[in-house]
């Protein structure tokens, strides 16, 4: 193997097709829209990264980095992933998960630290499903939830800005609320490409306002459903209840066999406690638990780790391989 070093990427490297994705070192205008290539002696380009502006977090980047098929992979993500951090002003978010070995290396290698984990997050629906939501239908003072009306979509759009602030506020801070508002606006639009299915999704009303949702977005490549369930006020005393009456009606509203995809995050107790409820099958072979990592950066914050007293016992192992402490 050449050696491998890492450069700058220019137009000439985004053209080459064997390589998706690439575009060339300061793509736009401002600081953090750097991108690297990894080459060997020859020049042949071996791979790329770059890292991202998060606009929904502002203190960290996503990192995009691949490496072409063929080449050594360990190598050259490393260089390139040296090379990202001595360029970028803030800290670069990954989400290695527990059947990716190689990345969990990687991160563990630069000094990753954990910031969050989350369970499989597979359901499908099968009949311990439908006996779950026919257990949780109804609310505690007899309320269900029902259908979208599009006149209220500003309100669920504020409702899903509230609960996605508070939901991270402890471990990677959102945007400001009217910067969020806006970016998720479109998502929000009566026939918009990404907005959420109004026919899957549902709202649970209490005095008038709308106290809980479940959002249904477009379906993943594979078919799965992802669902977002939202509460006002965050971590209330019915919050659990009234999440639990729109996860039921969605699955009311599903056929045997759909899966939904449900995240939870293991900072959120209450939200962890309800998923850990619900029943599924074993989750899917390719879909364990998934660490979200914040590569550290010398001029950048540091990211806010993960307490000891949060890492649930089964997923130690992914925790192990991240942190280097395998055998």
């Amino acid at each position: 193997m050449h050696t491998v070093t890492a450069r700058p990427a220019t137009p000439a490297d985004a053209a080459d097709l064997a390589v998706d994705d690439l575009l060339p070192d300061r793509w736009r205008e401002g600081d953090n829209c750097r991108s690297v290539v990894a080459v060997d002696s020859t020049g042949r380009l071996l791979g790329h990264c770059r890292g991202i502006d998060n606009s929904f977090h502002p203190d960290s980047r996503s990192l995009v980095l691949e490496v072409r098929e063929g080449e050594p992979w360990a190598q050259v993500a490393d260089a390139l992933l040296a090379a990202q951090i001595a360029v970028s002003t803030l800290p670069l978010r990954l989400k290695p998960a527990a059947h990716e070995p190689e990345m969990l290396d990687l991160c563990a290698r630069h000094g990753g630290v954990l910031v969050q984990l989350m369970p499989p997050w597979r359901y499908m629906v099968d009949d311990s499903m439908r006996a779950w939501a026919a257990e949780h239908r109804t609310t505690n003072d007899g309320l269900r939830a029902g259908h979208v009306d599009d006149a209220r979509r500003e309100e669920m759009l504020d409702l899903y800005v509230e609960h996605y602030t508070a939901q991270h506020a402890r471990w990677s801070p959102a945007a400001r609320p009217t910067e969020l508002r806006a970016e998720n606006a479109p998502d929000f639009a009566p026939g918009g490409a990404g907005s959420f299915d109004p026919t899957r999704s549902v709202v649970l009303m209490r005095e008038k306002q709308i106290v809980a949702q479940a959002l249904a977005w477009p379906p993943e490549p594979d078919g799965g459903l992802e669902i977002s369930l939202e509460s006002t006020p965050h971590g209330g005393c019915a919050a659990r209840e009234d999440m639990e009456a729109c996860l039921a009606a969605v699955i009311d509203r599903s056929a045997d066999g759909d899966v939904l995809l449900i995240d939870s995050h293991v900072t959120e107790e209450l939200e962890s406690s309800m998923m850990r409820d619900v029943p599924g099958p074993p989750p899917h072979p390719a879909d364990t638990w998934t660490a979200i990592v914040g590569i550290p950066v010398p001029s950048g914050p540091a990211p806010t780790p993960l307490t000891d007293a949060q890492i649930p016992a089964d997923a130690m192992h992914l925790v192990e391989r991240l942190t280097g402490s395998l055998p």
